[in-house]
């Protein structure tokens, strides 16, 4: 064999020897292992378990006391929710009676004002034609009066037309009358003179 194969070979074998070796290593650790858990058990195995019980039966206090929390609240929730359910519901129906209530009172309300504006417009109307009629029958008796008034104005003129006519006449009668009564005192006493002389 040349050096140079024996220098290459050399690693492998070192690296063998130690892969030996450190099985041997493990081997012995595990066993040491082992023994300190032997050792360890003897020592505290008693106070393990008793933790371990322990734990497992607070582990089992706490797992039903988490179920009995659980449902406690679950019971707690369904009451909640019941209750919720229910003033839900009652609240519910106190809208909707209020709904009812307050849309009937409306209802009553629009038929009121309908009423209310049918028979305003009815008196408006009445009111119309009565005034209306009123203003007609104002209208006719003014004019009535009027017509009235101008006839007697007219019979008053007339009267005072004859009268007033009938006094020139008789102021004109009067008036000849007297011019002939002086035509003829003159006629007398002129005869009278003619006369005196020869008497």
């Amino acid at each position: 064999m040349s050096p140079e194969a024996a220098d290459a070979q050399a690693p492998s074998l070192v690296a063998e020897s130690s892969t030996s070796s450190s099985h041997f290593l493990s081997a012995d650790d595990n066993a040491q292992n082992g023994n300190l858990e032997k050792i360890r058990d003897i020592l505290f195995g008693a106070q393990v378990r008793d933790h371990d019980r322990r734990f497992s039966a607070l582990e089992q206090n706490l797992v039903k006391e988490a179920a009995a929390l659980r449902a406690e609240l679950t019971k707690r929730f369904d009451a909640l929710e019941a209750f919720m359910q229910q003033e839900v519901a009652v609240l519910s129906g106190r809208l909707q009676h209020e709904q009812q209530v307050r849309g009937e009172a409306l209802q009553h309300l629009v038929r009121d004002l309908t009423t209310l504006g049918a028979v305003v417009e009815r008196k408006a109307t009445d009111l119309a034609q009565q005034t209306s009629h009123s203003e007609h029958t104002l209208r006719q008796e003014i004019l009535d009066h009027v017509t009235a008034l101008k006839e007697t104005i007219r019979s008053t003129q007339d009267q005072l037309s004859d009268s007033l006519n009938r006094s020139v006449a008789d102021l004109r009668y009067t008036k000849t009358d007297r011019t002939a009564l002086a035509e003829l005192l003159t006629e007398l006493s002129q005869k009278l003179q003619q006369g005196s002389p020869t008497s």
